[in-house]
């Protein structure tokens, strides 16, 4: 059960949220990220629409015609509340730009006052943004900052785009008509944008290029909020009638659920004529919607003061709705600058500060190299080096021994399997002796062909029958002549290994910029000196397979006795070559394993892996000239900016993240937004409308409602309290004939000080007055949704809100003006009431 609004907040309380919103939204798009798409107001609307008399009247301040600043680029206009009037204007630069030229453009702007008047400083602001004359003017993406201050202001942004044009002129190319509809479409195709469509009362608007992106954008209606200008000039081209119907939204292709409303645009001043004041404005605006055909269209969506309300509220709400979804996306927005600004280090200017670096650097990695060369793979404090979980893909590069294990064992394995000339084996040397015949045989043709030609060809001064003893070791030297080739491949296998863990590990620990400089400058030379090592320790040990060195193993003596035993029995003979042979397989078989350990001790742990300690050793840095230390460490002008530009965007974000704490953690915004969807939009640049769907089924026929995506047209149904809310009775409990108009639900500002006008009934979203005291229960309905995906069961066939506190009931069937918190308060409260019903 939601806290009644009222009982939960107080009316300063309430007031700082809605500011806090808003400051939310501003620290954002002060930061320009890409991967958050912000919840926002965006006027748009042809250029010949009204559209800047509607920015004139919403801000109360005359914008220059002349000065292109609504035509080139975004302008956002802020409006906020404050005891002293004032208007500043700025520039949020594009963060694209470089940086002198953002720093240049944030220094730019100030505070109107007689000696810097709105006009001279706007026509300043385009002349440094969007100069003219240069290619390209319309695509700028920096901001136009128009912040207005006072005691009556609506907390209210709005975000005005440049106005569509439909053919080039002398002014604006193809090329720039392409850009501004791209422009637009960037802001329109996000679902957190509301659309606020200005249409112009001068032609008509059938065709108006506004209202075919809203529909191809804003499909069902849910987002888009029009408005008409100019709806003096209507009648004058015979469509006064029409635009009527427009606004009153019986236009069913133009039926926007957020409402039209109607503005009165000023008449054509006289040179050096003072701009009207909101009174004289609002004067003119009711004399005209008293009289003739428009004094039909409801009061509560006609003029200015209509139009402020709806869009503050809307907003607010707006926003509130999607501050969780916010919160996460400012969080990965922040781990993703910290995670490039830690990339991009900390810059230094001479030489001995790089030194320092370097120094602290080598540390930092030598801290790495230890338990990756151990094998215990523990991360230093604050560190993420190693993975705590099995990689699927395979050992890990930063798991160095463990590399180097796997490929000590592959290097054994190759030894014993291919290391041989002739593939034929020793008989087992415990157990069965038995050599079974496909063996014997083979052994005996390279006995015949090999051994026997050979003790021939080295026969010396000995006596017959006395042994030849270098017989052994030169067959020895033949057979085991594969043994180099494989010891090579092994070097150069671990080789790759201890380059890919460097790879590794300065991706990981060493700013971006420095990494190609590091290997060029530092990390190559000491891979090829270790290299070279190896390779000379390499050479030694082949050298050493010449050496004729006897076995002083015992199990030589005691396998070469079992042959013997083996060969003798059953008064068997074997020959001085067959004896000859089976010396040199057993001493290869011992051989084999001192080899494959020396290669592993001697080449690889000596001097690769044990190496690798000395790489990062920082007294190296000392020993190194300035000019290589610059070489690494010195940055660029592009790393210089890109820092400089990230850590400002840090600073907006980190104040964007507090802001958007304190207001998640608000139980009205967290309940507010428990109701709300799950938001599984894109937030790319790419992201296309969802397209119409119709439904067909029995409990859409039944409920009349529309299914996802989708806006079908009904009969004007009973609208509810929400703005975001339509919904219609199910047939057995039929709503009354519609009235002849259909009005957009409009609230005042959620702030204390707002009062409701007495001269009409405020707007409740009904054609009639309620009763004055409550009906009857009806029969339960069946269950409906309304168009968020909510699924509720009206309790009621009137159009009394469920919910509404007694204040409702004391003004005549509107809220009483003495309301603490506005229309608005007891309608989000009442919306609240509402309880899903499951289906």
């Amino acid at each position: 059960m939601v806290t009644r609004l009222e009982v939960a907040l107080d009316a300063q309380e309430l007031a700082g949220d809605q500011r806090a919103l808003l400051d939310l939204i501003d620290k954002l798009q002060f930061a320009q990220l890409d991967n958050v798409k912000l919840p926002q107001i965006v006027v748009v609307g042809d250029q010949s629409a009204g559209k800047s008399s509607v920015l004139e009247a919403i801000t109360g301040t005359p914008f220059p015609r002349d000065a292109g600043a609504c035509t080139r680029f975004a302008t956002e206009i802020r409006l906020r509340r404050a005891p002293q009037a004032s208007i500043t204007v700025s520039v949020i630069p594009d963060k694209n730009r470089p940086f002198p030229e953002q720093e240049r453009l944030r220094q730019f702007g100030g505070m109107v006052n007689t000696n810097m008047p709105f006009e001279q400083l706007m026509r300043s602001a385009v002349d440094m943004i969007a100069p003219k004359n240069i290619p390209g003017r319309f695509a700028a993406r920096d901001i136009l900052v128009v912040e207005k201050r006072g005691p009556d202001m609506p907390l209210l942004t709005l975000v005005d785009l440049p106005g569509l044009v439909r053919n080039a002129n002398n002014d604006q190319s193809l090329e720039d008509i392409r850009t501004i509809e791209a422009l637009s479409d960037r802001y329109m195709k996000s679902s957190r944008t509301i659309i606020l469509a200005v249409v112009g009362g001068n032609s008509d608007y059938v065709q108006a290029p506004i209202l075919t992106k809203a529909r191809h954008f804003d499909p069902n209606g849910s987002r888009t909020i029009g408005v008409l200008t100019k709806p003096d000039l209507t009648e004058s081209i015979g469509l006064e009638d029409k635009f009527i119907d427009l606004v009153m939204n019986k236009d069913k292709r133009n039926d926007f659920r957020l409402g039209w409303y109607v503005l009165l645009n000023p008449g054509p001043r006289e040179a050096g004529q003072p701009w009207p004041t909101p009174e004289e404005r609002r004067r003119v605006e009711d004399s005209f919607f008293n009289s003739g055909k428009w004094a039909q269209v409801p009061r509560n969506i006609c003029g200015t003061r209509a139009l402020m309300q709806k869009l503050s509220v809307q907003l607010q709400l707006h926003i509130g709705k999607h501050v969780h979804i916010l919160r996460k996306q400012i969080q990965k927005a922040l781990d993703d600058t910290n995670a490039e600004l830690e990339s991009l280090g900390i810059g230094k200017d001479t030489p001995e500060e790089m030194r320092i670096e370097l120094v602290e650097l080598f540390s930092a990695s030598k801290e790495l190299v230890i338990p990756a060369v151990y094998g215990f793979y523990k991360n230093p404090p604050k560190k993420t080096f190693f993975r705590v979980t099995a990689d699927p893909r395979g050992t890990p590069a930063q798991n160095l021994r463990a590399r180097a294990s796997e490929e000590n064992d592959r290097f054994s394995q190759r030894i014993r399997a291919q290391g041989r000339k002739l593939n034929f084996a020793m008989p087992p040397a415990s157990g069965d002796l038995d050599d079974p015949a496909p063996i014997n045989h083979a052994k005996r043709e390279f006995v015949t062909s090999e051994v026997e030609m050979l003790l021939r060809q080295i026969r010396g001064t000995e006596f017959p029958m006395d042994a030849k003893p270098r017989a052994v070791y030169m067959l020895f030297q033949s057979y085991s002549e594969n043994w180099p080739k494989l010891a090579q491949e092994h070097k150069d296998n671990l080789g790759v290994v201890c380059n890919e863990f460097l790879g590794e590990l300065i991706d990981y620990a060493w700013p971006k910029r420095m990494r190609e400089p590091l290997r060029r400058h530092f990390l190559d030379p000491q891979m090829k000196a270790l290299m070279a090592k190896a390779q000379r320790e390499l050479d030694l040990l082949m050298q050493d397979q010449n050496l004729e060195v006897q076995p002083y193993d015992p199990e030589y003596e005691e396998r070469l006795r079992a042959w013997h035993i083996a060969s003798s029995q059953n008064g068997a003979r074997y020959t001085e070559a067959e004896e000859v042979l089976e010396k040199m397989l057993i001493y290869y078989e011992l051989a084999a394993k001192t080899f494959i350990r020396n290669t592993i001790v001697q080449v690889v742990e000596r001097h690769l892996l044990q190496g690798m300690y000395g790489i990062f050793n920082s007294v190296e840095v000392l020993g190194l000239s300035n000019e290589i230390v610059e070489a690494i460490a010195a940055e660029n002008k592009e790393t210089r900016d890109r820092r400089q530009t990230l850590k400002v965007q840090k600073k907006a974000i980190e104040e964007a993240k507090d802001i958007c704490a304190s207001l998640a953690m608000r139980k009205e915004l967290r309940a507010y937004a428990e109701d709300a969807p799950e938001d599984g939009e894109s937030t790319s640049d790419d992201e296309a409308p969802k397209p119409v769907r119709r439904s067909t089924s029995k409990r859409s026929r039944r409920s009349r409602q529309p299914s996802s995506g989708e806006f079908t047209p009904q009969p004007q149904p009973s609208r509810g309290y929400d703005d975001n809310t339509r919904y219609s009775q199910p047939p057995s409990q039929a709503p009354p004939p519609p009235s002849t108009h259909a009005p957009s639900t409009t609230y005042g500002p959620i702030r204390p000080e707002v009062t409701v006008e007495t001269d009409h009934v405020p707007d409740t979203g009904y054609t009639t007055r309620p009763p004055q005291a409550a009906p009857p229960p009806p029969p339960r309905p069946g269950k409906v949704r309304d168009e968020e995906g909510r699924a509720y069961s009206p309790t009621s066939t009137t159009r009394t809100p469920r919910g509404a506190p007694e204040q409702y009931y004391t003004n005549g069937g509107g809220y009483s003006p003495n309301h603490p918190f506005g229309n608005d308060a007891v309608e989000f409260e009442a919306s609240r009431r509402r309880k899903p019903v499951r289906s």
